[in-house]
């Protein structure tokens, strides 16, 4: 019994600092350390279950999958737009699993597991990367439009503004109002494209509108990173 225990333990401490040094080496908010000791933890869990000879063996390691749930929701953190650590959460789960399979006697499929676990991190990340970096190679303008328009007749003007929008598959990203006079209001519309001769179009269609009086317009080219939500690991 105590060997068993040890070889199982020993190569559940192995497989983990596979994981763990995958993670140390990027410099992940959680390393080799954190890693190993989740791997170790599920598997003395789990493995009381196996010592006491429960009968439900399955009951513990059912609290372990919902108590990584909540160490793993305490390293996500939102900074702006971006998002981090769902990786680094999502691989303390697969460590977690690693434990309790090493606990339950199945070496071979923990050592499986490991394997697709490295290469998820690893080539699915370059792969991950190579996507994203050929999305962000299209350029990107972003448009600000001016409309002055009679204030009797700004409903009609925006309801042409958005079915030109519609029929050119654009996207509004927002649309101000303010009033001039009495008798004349501007809209202010931003929109970010990669299409700019549709919203060249829009802007000739709407200055045919009866009831706009002026249409001013600047555009600028935006970066990569501009505009772009990231979810970092």
């Amino acid at each position: 019994m105590e060997e068993t225990f040890f070889i199982r333990l020993l190569i559940c401490f192995s497989l983990s600092i596979l994981v763990g040094l995958e993670r140390q080496l990027r410099h992940r908010m959680v390393g080799l350390r954190t890693n190993v000791l989740v791997c170790i933890g599920a598997f003395l869990f789990v493995y009381v279950s196996f010592g006491i000879n429960a009968k439900d063996q399955t009951r513990i390691a059912a609290q372990v999958v919902s108590g990584i749930g909540f160490l793993g929701a305490g390293v996500i953190l939102r900074d702006g737009n971006k998002i981090k650590g769902l990786n680094t959460a999502a691989t303390l789960w697969c460590v977690a699993a690693i434990g309790i399979m090493c606990a339950s006697g199945l070496i071979f499929e923990a050592t499986v597991g490991t394997l697709f676990v490295l290469m998820s991190n690893i080539i699915l990340r370059l792969l991950s990367l190579l996507i994203m970096n050929k999305v962000r190679a299209v350029d990107k303008e972003k448009y600000t439009i001016r409309i002055n328009c009679k204030k009797i007749k700004e409903e009609k003007v925006r309801t042409n503004f958005a079915n030109i929008i519609h029929r050119n598959s654009l996207v509004l990203n927002s649309l101000e109002r303010s009033e001039i006079t009495e008798e004349e209001i501007k809209l202010k519309a931003i929109m970010i494209t990669s299409t700019p001769s549709k919203v060249e179009m829009l802007i000739n269609k709407i200055s045919t509108d009866p009831g706009v009086i002026s249409i001013t317009w600047e555009h600028e080219k935006i970066s990569k990173t501009d505009n772009e939500d990231s979810d970092e690991e």
